[in-house]
């Protein structure tokens, strides 16, 4: 199987949304390819000045768990930049590697640096909210610690859209991203782009209702995409995130399927937001583990890890479950509320939700949904649907949902 085929395949396992993508054009990869490369090997660019600023622009919040073999690219891809003014936080999520010891190296040589180390295991979407809330920049952004910046003026880029380009100051500045396998030897080739949404709306205030509601009608040539990490939030809208999600969901140890979580919240709470027609994302997609499993862990009919995909299960329970109690009186958001459960749940997470812990609270929230008093016939018969399926994994629930759903 070619490299090229791989990476389509990794692609549309990794993101959830099932987001379109496009081969990028070899000449236009030249300098995003350069950049990212100077950064996986840990070089610096010169005229790089580490100086700690009394009021950064950008504050780049990266939660970390056992990631000493990725620090120093992810941290080089922002010490490169053309913008020099920002902070760097580092959320060291209790690891039990040399992740801590490599950031206070990095720290001596970089005060921008702010390590904050958990007790205890607290989870990504933690991290990133409570990063967000200790970062003193004008705007904050969200970096996964395998990835990387990808272009050397994409903060710049970005930060000037949200603060010179309008009369007013923006909550969002969304970028778009790409993505590539590490070939066997190290390199980075065969950039895609992760073109989640058709936008012809670039450089343009978007704002309400737009926002929000049409985000949740999945309208992304609209509001952007779904994803987290391409994007710049304005300080006071993580506060804002914080409070609608609510503390009980985002000071949980969640590790899986939250930055579907955090990009809903932020497009339910910012007022504004503008598309920029830059790439200023690198996602580094892990052959051997992406090529060799999927993403349920799912084995034939057996959980190969149950207690990794009792947890990934588990998290999303959690997920959904929120995200039905925060659109309950809103009738425009019913597309969005089927979305989240039939796009996200493949034949694979059918058949590990069967072999689950969680299996008759997934068909509770079925039922919910079934039940939800904005729900028209033709998004009852899809969730019926959907439901025949996962009970064809487990003879005992048949029976007990037959009434319902027969």
């Amino acid at each position: 199987m070619s490299l090229l085929i791989k990476l389509i395949i990794v692609i549309l396992l990794f993101n959830y949304m099932n987001p379109q993508y496009v081969n990028m054009e070899p000449e236009r990869q030249k300098p995003f390819l350069n950049y990212i490369s100077i950064c996986r090997q840990g070089t610096f660019l010169p005229n790089r000045r580490l100086e700690k600023v009394e009021k950064p622009k950008i504050s780049l919040v990266i939660p970390m768990y056992n990631e000493e073999k990725n620090i120093i690219p992810i941290i080089r891809s922002i010490q490169n930049q053309n913008m020099q003014e920002v902070e760097i936080i580092c959320v060291n999520d209790n690891s039990n590697d040399n992740t801590l010891s490599i950031l206070n190296s990095l720290q001596k040589e970089d005060p921008r640096i702010v390590i904050i180390t958990n007790k205890i295991n607290r989870g990504v979407l933690y991290n990133r909210i409570y990063g967000g809330m200790q970062a003193t920049g004008e705007y904050v952004t969200f970096l996964d610690a395998d990835d990387s910046l990808a272009n050397i003026d994409i903060l710049n880029k970005a930060y000037d859209t949200a603060t010179k380009k309008f009369k007013e100051k923006i909550d969002i500045v969304h970028y778009q991203s790409c993505g590539a396998m590490q070939t066997d030897n190290g390199k980075i080739e065969s950039l895609v782009i992760f073109n989640t949404y058709n936008p012809n709306n670039f450089d343009q205030i978007i704002r309400k209702p737009y926002i929000g509601d049409n985000y949740m009608q999945k309208k992304k040539d609209v509001t952007g995409s779904g994803l987290v990490f391409d994007k710049i939030y304005k300080k006071d809208l993580i506060y804002r995130i914080a409070d609608y999600l609510g503390p009980q969901i985002w000071n949980q140890n969640l590790v899986y399927v939250d930055d579907f979580l955090l990009a809903f919240a932020s497009m339910k709470t910012a007022d504004t937001i503008v598309n920029i027609a830059e790439i200023g994302y690198f996602h580094l997609i892990d052959k051997k583990t992406s090529t060799t499993s999927n993403v349920w862990d799912i084995d034939g009919d057996h959980l190969k890890n149950p207690e990794k995909s009792n947890k990934k299960i588990g998290d999303y329970m959690i997920i959904l479950e929120r995200m039905l109690q925060l659109t309950e009186n809103e009738p425009q958001s019913g597309e969005f509320r089927e979305s989240i459960i039939t796009e996200l749940v493949n034949e694979d997470y059918l058949k590990g939700i069967a072999r689950s812990i969680h299996y008759d609270k997934f068909l509770t929230l079925f039922e919910k949904m079934f039940n939800w008093k904005y729900i028209d016939d033709e998004g009852k018969k899809r969730i019926q649907e959907k439901v025949r399926t996962i009970i064809s994994y487990k003879v005992e629930s048949r029976k007990k949902f037959a009434d319902l759903f027969k």
